[in-house]
């Protein structure tokens, strides 16, 4: 097998003939746009950027790159040379993928572990540890050239401006222009891209195009009339974000080297003449390049580092309160017990019994970690998310102690947390795209769960920007944040998105129950075109089919739509029990719900159903009735402890519901571990076998265990006090 270097030189070789950019617009026109047929783009068209076929966008800046270092040379190319050499060029980018993965060569390896003379002392246990330190290296280096994109073109563009809006002045004075209207000019660039592009294949009605660098080509002039910005304006954007094609060029001779066409994505290639072929890179370098001219003025840089800081915390904190509410959400507070300090927490979220630890951090990912250097990789991991962690692991543990003094950043005491926290998920949040953050998280992350601890969740601020925009309720929010820690570091995607995605389309249940779980990139399709649909008013619809619309205008859906922003532990519990159980099982429910109501207008008495979760150590019971509320809620708590009891389960869910109306009245929550009990014994001799009905939970078999759930042989006596062999009695 061709080693890395070798194919990153044979690639540039390549790039020295003429017609070669003439090949890298063609892969940027083929692989950074949609192409479709038809009035709408919908999510069939969408899916296909995610084909395997498509260069990556790294790939696409490496190529760019090698474009540049050998200067500009606009060559026309006939369609079987088109054809030809960029056969040729992608099977070079294909071995070049391959090549991550060559063969380790271990006479190498030894070599580097030890010295000479220290070879006799090199154990077998040593070595093992050093190639799979090894192969790790690999694999990260891999994920972090080659994972998937974790923000959407259109987040970049509005947190920018969230970003630097502090920083306008500086930016005005040192640059000409505000973060707004560097915004515009891109939005324009792109605009005008756009149509240059649609244009060219109308005209053409060819697939390829005849010639496909001039529509990547554009003047200030035009830039000025599509934004109608004044032309000062316009060029000190694009001087800010364009160079020479050669300039910075020369310390380029690997994938891993830094690539100055990344930081400045706008080639200047004549008089007033550029181009710009990744409009992704463009809108990125708007949310990135501003950390490094303000890392250039020495007067400026704490300031600016500070108004980082700031903006991550807020708008954290923003986002979470469109969920839990203002006033459940803290920002920036100090916790003491007694005048000891104890550790301090970014963003706090209470709500009920739960709570959300944010712990933010602003480091970004160096050269040489992106090389794969290991001790480098770690290094950066533990600046940017260990000490994150820690931190929010620390207090963490003191909330669920108490008796904490709570203080802002004035030293002002706040009112004190009267909750007793049941479950608490620590978020390492960074403000910058850190390349492969979920696949380092599983890597290198040292954690702690505990029962109320849950597995920490690594993130960045786009992916929190979206999970507080399509989960929009505090069920719906802490139901996802529950499922994604019970899976912890056996869901292995690019990035979150893909896992966000796979929840909003079907509640991340998979059959029979995987012990690991991969999801491809083409999940987050039908994310992004919501997205597109929420923040660029694209027609089409707004939250994708699938968990979050179905069940809707039913029995069950109008249940949790009534809880959805409610912090009672037994309604959340009841929301938690309903969004766990597979569709099939919750039609199943709603029938029986609206033969209880039936039955109610028949006889006007009470009705009732259970439901039993063996998988899940539970159950869920329904009561049907007008009666006053103290007569029936008594009647609830005791009916559900008895099931409980004789289904041999650790938790029950329990809910009234009023049959006038179809809507949920009340619920009730209870949990203990299963004890045997005389006097328990006694009082449920006189309850009736279970009904029928048994809805099942889409769980995996890790929460099931660490629910405590044992599986019910088809043989054994029915839990639930039948007397029946299982297979005749709640397993049909």
């Amino acid at each position: 097998m061709k080693s890395e270097q070798h194919i990153f030189k044979a690639l540039e070789e390549l790039s020295k003939q003429d017609g070669f950019w003439e090949i890298v617009a063609f892969f940027c026109w083929k692989d950074t746009f949609i192409h479709f047929s038809g009035e709408k783009l919908d999510e069939k068209a969408f899916s296909a950027q995610f084909d395997r076929s498509r260069l990556s966008r790294t790939e696409l800046s490496t190529l760019i790159g090698l474009a540049c270092k050998h200067g500009y040379k606009a060559s026309q190319l006939s369609f079987d040379e088109l054809k030809c050499r960029a056969e040729e060029l992608w099977q070079l980018l294909d071995e070049l993928h391959n090549s991550f993965y060559s063969t380790l060569n271990f006479s190498s390896l030894v070599s580097e572990a030890k010295p000479e003379d220290d070879r006799s002392t090199f154990s077998h246990k040593t070595f093992s540890d050093f190639v799979h330190s090894n192969e790790q290296n690999v694999f990260m280096r891999e994920a972090i050239f080659y994972g998937g994109e974790g923000a959407y073109k259109h987040q970049y563009r509005d947190l920018a401006k969230r970003r630097y809006s502090y920083d306008d002045n500086w930016l005005q004075k040192n640059k000409g222009f505000s973060i707004s209207q560097a915004a515009a000019v891109i939005t324009a660039i792109d605009q005008i891209q756009l149509q240059k592009i649609n244009d060219a294949a109308s005209e053409s009605r060819s697939w390829p195009l005849p010639y496909h660098l001039p529509v990547f080509m554009f003047e200030p002039s035009e830039i000025t009339r599509q934004s109608g910005l004044d032309i000062q304006i316009v060029t000190a954007v694009i001087d800010a974000f364009s160079a020479q094609p050669e300039e910075g060029m020369d310390c380029f001779n690997s994938v891993d080297d830094f690539n100055h066409r990344n930081a400045f994505p706008i080639i200047k290639i004549g008089t007033d003449i550029y181009l710009s072929f990744q409009s992704y890179s463009l809108w990125e370098s708007l949310y990135e390049s501003p950390f490094f001219w303000f890392g250039a003025d020495k007067k400026y840089n704490t300031t600016a580092s500070n108004h980082r800081g700031i903006f991550t915390e807020e708008f954290a904190k923003e986002r979470l309160a469109l969920v839990f509410g203002e006033e459940n959400v803290l920002s920036n507070i100090d916790l003491f017990d007694g005048k000891n300090k104890i550790g301090e927490i970014d963003v706090l979220v209470t709500f009920g019994a739960y709570a959300i630890v944010v712990q933010a951090k602003s480091k970004k990912l160096t050269i040489e970690a992106r090389k794969g250097n290991s001790s480098q990789l770690k290094r950066d991991f533990k600046l940017a998310i260990q000490d994150a962690y820690d931190q929010a692991l620390i207090c963490s543990e003191a909330l669920l102690r108490g008796k904490l003094t709570l203080k802002d950043s004035s030293g002002a005491a706040l009112s004190p947390l009267h909750t007793d926290f049941k479950t608490i998920f620590p978020i390492c949040l960074v403000s910058d795209h850190y390349p492969a953050l979920a696949a380092q998280a599983n890597h290198f992350l040292d954690y702690k769960i505990t029962n109320a601890i849950k597995h920490p969740y690594v993130m960045d601020v786009f992916l929190l920007d979206m999970i507080s925009e399509m989960l929009e309720s505090p069920l719906r929010f802490l139901d996802y944040m529950t499922k994604r820690s019970n899976f912890g570091g056996s869901l292995v995607s690019n990035h979150e998105l893909v896992t966000l995605s796979t929840y909003i389309l079907q509640n991340l249940y998979f059959d029979e129950n995987p012990s690991m779980v991969m999801l491809d990139d083409d999940i987050s399709g039908a994310l992004e075109l919501a997205m597109l649909a929420r923040r660029d008013g694209f027609d089409g619809k707004k939250t994708p089919d699938g968990f979050l619309t179905a069940h809707k205008n039913t029995y069950v859906g109008d249940i949790v739509s009534d809880i959805e922003n409610s912090p009672d532990y037994a309604l959340l519990k009841l929301g938690f029990q309903l969004l766990s159980m597979s569709g099939e099982s919750i039609n199943t429910l709603n029938s029986e719900i609206a033969k209880l109501i039936a039955q109610f207008k028949t006889d006007y008495r009470h009705h009732d159903i259970t439901v039993p979760l063996f998988e899940a150590n539970s159950g869920l019971t329904i009561h049907c009735s007008e009666d006053d509320h103290e007569t029936a809620y008594k009647r609830l708590l005791v009916h559900c402890e008895k099931r409980k009891y004789t289904c041999k389960a650790n938790s029950w869910v329990g809910c009234c519901i009023s049959p006038l109306y179809g809507r949920l009245r009340f619920a009730s929550y209870h949990e203990s571990e299963w004890k045997p009990s005389v006097e328990m014994d006694k009082l449920v001799t006189d309850l009736k076998p279970l009904n029928s009905i048994t809805p099942t939970q889409r769980t995996s078999s890790k929460q099931a265990i660490r629910n405590g759930g044992k599986k019910i042989g088809r043989n054994a006596c029915c839990p639930c006090g039948s007397g029946k062999k299982y297979k005749h009695c709640c397993i049909n």
